[in-house]
């Protein structure tokens, strides 16, 4: 069970099929990469099984510091809904200048690749093809 992130064009390799855990670890490097106090402040949850809610004071510090189309893709759901060719711009160039490290593989492809690279490989074909991008 996990992510599968389809658009019309993209086939099993290049699309993104794999588990929720795998996925959050991916975001939770893009926050660090980012900046490290957000990626603190992302991980709580994943780290944290009692985790209830941020404070005020931890979602204004976030606010402050955290570009809004890079919220697009933390924040969104991992297992449902969908990116319009808009929001895949948006992520896009709020990630692409990014260094994360992380190599990742596809359900029934289980070829290695680079999971940042393939991510915006993703979101580049979403909007430059003016496609959704859906997650379920």
């Amino acid at each position: 069970m996990g992510l599968t992130a389809t658009a019309k064009g993209l086939t099993d390799e290049t699309g993104f099929d794999c588990g929720y855990i795998t996925f959050g670890v991916y975001r939770q490097k893009v926050a660090y990469a980012y900046n490290k106090e957000i990626g603190r402040l992302y991980e709580k949850p994943y780290k944290d099984f009692f985790f209830k809610e941020y404070t005020d004071e931890e979602i204004k510090r976030w606010n402050e510091i955290c570009n809004d189309d890079l919220d697009i893709f933390l924040n969104h759901s991992d297992c449902d809904g969908k990116f319009t060719p808009e929001e895949c711009k948006k992520i896009y160039h709020a990630m692409k200048g990014l260094k994360v490290d992380m190599q990742g593989h596809n359900y029934g492809v289980m070829k290695p690749y680079d999971m940042h690279e393939h991510w915006l490989n993703i979101f580049k074909h979403c909007y430059t093809r003016g496609v959704n991008l859906y997650f379920q």
